[in-house]
């Protein structure tokens, strides 16, 4: 079952929606994968629900989480939209996803299966929801070395290498489309915040520094790193049929 609302976790969320030019990095980097009809899990407070539905006009657009606060802060945000509609759901129960009677095209994952313990039986479900030709767009926290005292507060299962996950998503019909990282230079922050200072709350200093430079990180990590080195793993994934 995914892990539920934590006071470090709905802060941190908190923290990091105040800086739009990051979540507009991060937005960037999965949006070209989502078509069609769309279901968000873990959309939490909402910040890329925004964006979302903000893009996706013509798409049926659920927004899920498996706590209520947040369920019912989503439906007062997005009820004017007649394309949208906010469930509590949770993904690693499969009759969840036989309760939607909408065929989904993709589902996405920001930084969501790591707050699961059983991230092979939602790979399953998620595989087994998808329409025909759906893709599952997902992002996660990379690098065991930098678990630490952000991860535990907020409720993280493991942070993944490239190798587990790849293992994972083989026991599963899901072909990968692409796979790279994301987000280089915020793996300094994260260690001494975490793993120096102990500190379960992210900087917000630091965060505010990653929004003010994000223009020039996104084109280093385009021209220089290429994508190979970052604290995420962006995963994009296709049902095979």
């Amino acid at each position: 079952m995914q892990n539920s609302y934590s006071e470090a976790g709905n802060t941190n969320l908190n923290i990091v929606k105040e800086f739009t030019r990051f979540n507009d990095w991060v937005y960037s980097e999965v949006k070209p994968f989502i078509h069609g009809n769309i279901l968000e899990i873990g959309s939490g407070i909402g910040v890329f629900s925004e964006r979302i539905v903000r893009d996706f006009v013509d798409s049926d657009i659920i927004l899920s989480d498996t706590d209520p606060k947040y369920i019912s802060d989503l439906r007062d945000r997005f009820r004017i939209y007649k394309n949208v509609h906010c469930v509590q759901f949770d993904a690693s129960a499969l009759d969840n996803f036989n309760n939607i009677n909408i065929s989904v095209d993709t589902v996405l994952a920001i930084n969501v299966l790591e707050h699961i313990e059983d991230d092979v039986a939602v790979l399953k479900n998620i595989y087994s929801g998808l329409s025909q030709d759906g893709s599952f767009v997902i992002l996660v926290p990379a690098h065991r070395f930098l678990f630490n005292s952000i991860d535990v507060a907020i409720g993280h299962f493991r942070r993944y290498t490239e190798k587990e996950i790849l293992h994972k998503i083989s026991q599963t019909g899901f072909k990968v489309r692409k796979l790279f990282y994301f987000n280089f230079f915020a793996m300094f922050g994260w260690y001494i915040n975490g793993l120096v200072i102990r500190n379960g709350i992210v900087s917000k200093n630091a965060v505010s520094i990653l929004d003010i430079l994000t223009p020039l990180f996104r084109l280093v990590e385009h021209y220089i790193f290429r994508r190979r080195m970052g604290i995420s793993l962006v995963v994009i994934l296709k049902k095979d049929t």
